[in-house]
């Protein structure tokens, strides 16, 4: 067994314990390229002037993500009444990491968390997953605005992680459309 380190993800700032950064974050899904030595993390890198530009298109994108979170969960929530296993892990992570984004989005604005307004979905797996691939291209989209926008390299960075992370999303709908676990 290897010495265990402690690292941090530049993308929802979470604390990470192994002997080598993840490949992924387990919480906001960055890629691992995204997290350094704990000892290296510099808190006041996330100290900045935000311009009303990036404050707008933060606002927006964490409408997105909760919006994005809450639809997950009603996806969740009915495979888990179909007793579709697979939908319900899927359905779960995803929510799980929008919901992460949206409290990374939230240090930024340095704002509390709104309540989650419910988001209707469909019963059928197939529909949910066609809904998810239509939110993440929508949210691909918005991010890779933002982050020609962002006159702040903090965001910029940040936004496009998200494309980045969103992107694998889109892909994993990709596959679950052509052809079901």
């Amino acid at each position: 067994m290897g010495k265990v380190r402690v690292f941090r993800c530049k993308v929802c700032r979470d604390p990470y314990i192994g002997e080598e950064p993840p490949s992924r974050c387990p919480f906001c899904g960055a890629l691992g390229s995204y997290f350094v030595p704990a000892q290296e993390w510099n808190p006041s890198e996330y100290l900045f002037q935000i311009s009303d530009v990036s404050r707008a298109n933060l606002k927006a994108a964490l409408e997105l993500e909760l919006n994005n979170t809450a639809f997950y969960l009603c996806a969740m929530n009915a495979a888990k009444r179909n007793g579709d296993e697979y939908g319900y892990a899927k359905f779960k992570a995803l929510k799980k990491v929008e919901n992460e984004h949206a409290d990374a989005i939230l240090k930024f604005l340095g704002i509390e968390k709104p309540e989650l307004t419910p988001v209707p979905c469909s019963n059928e797996f197939e529909k949910n997953t066609q809904e998810g691939w239509d939110r993440e291209d929508r949210a691909i989209k918005a991010y890779a605005k933002f982050a020609i926008e962002a006159s702040e390299l903090q965001l910029r960075q940040f936004f496009k992680a998200l494309v980045e992370i969103e992107t694998d999303h889109l892909q994993l709908h990709s596959e679950n459309m052509q052809k079901r676990p």
